[in-house]
Formats: structure tokens, C-alpha cells, sequence
């Protein structure tokens, strides 16, 4: 099983059902995560055992925000906040240099020590 760090906002949304979509670079080590695949979110003393549900990829963050719901992947922000926010993540190079974005669909199996 895979560990995902995340930042407190974001496991406390997903944490609270509100977040069923993580977006992140399609950095190698996350290629092969796949459909009925657990994974590990946690930060610091939160972690949540969740199920992917489904995997979409996409070249780019505009791309990607004009196809999935965007209040799942970054509840309470429009399209334009979403992409000023995953922009100052992750900055475009390195979105190329790795391929482009990954998206999971993910619900939440059980709640981790």
C-alpha cells in the first residue's frame, strides 16, 4: 500500500467526504496505482485508508479543471482558484517533465490509527 503525504486542509476535506478527487503530478512512483488499489493519505497523526475508484489523466491543470468537478477535487473554490492553487504547487515544468497530472477518484474504506 502506497503512502500519499498531504497537506492538513486537504486530508480534513477528504477526511469529511467533501474531497472524492486528488489530483497530483504523474510522477513515476504513481503510475501504477490502479482501480481497487488501497492507498495510505495521512498527515502527521490523521491517516485515512482510502479505495481508487477510478484514475483519469490529463496533460495539463486546464484540462483537467474543464473535466472534473472541481468541487471534489478543491471544495469551496471555483475553476480559476483551483488553478491558481494547483499552479502554485505544482509549477509547469515539472507537470511536463513527468508526463502531465494524475487524478484519483477516491472513497474512504477506513480511518488509520
Amino acid at each position: 500500500m502506497k503512502d500519499l503525504r498531504f497537506k492538513r486542509k486537504y486530508i480534513s476535506m477528504i477526511g469529511s467526504g467533501e474531497k472524492t478527487l486528488e489530483c497530483r503530478v504523474n510522477y513515476p512512483e504513481l503510475r501504477g496505482i490502479k482501480k481497487g488499489e488501497s492507498l495510505n493519505f495521512f498527515w502527521e497523526h490523521i491517516s485515512l485508508i482510502v479505495e481508487v475508484v477510478d484514475v483519469r489523466r490529463y496533460d495539463t491543470f486546464k484540462e483537467m479543471l474543464s473535466k472534473e468537478n472541481v468541487s471534489k477535487l478543491v471544495p469551496g473554490m471555483t475553476r480559476e482558484q483551483a488553478l491558481i492553487e494547483y499552479e502554485s504547487i505544482y509549477p509547469d515544468w515539472k507537470v511536463r517533465k513527468f508526463g502531465g497530472l494524475i487524478v484519483f477518484e477516491i472513497k474512504i474504506v477506513r480511518r488509520g490509527k
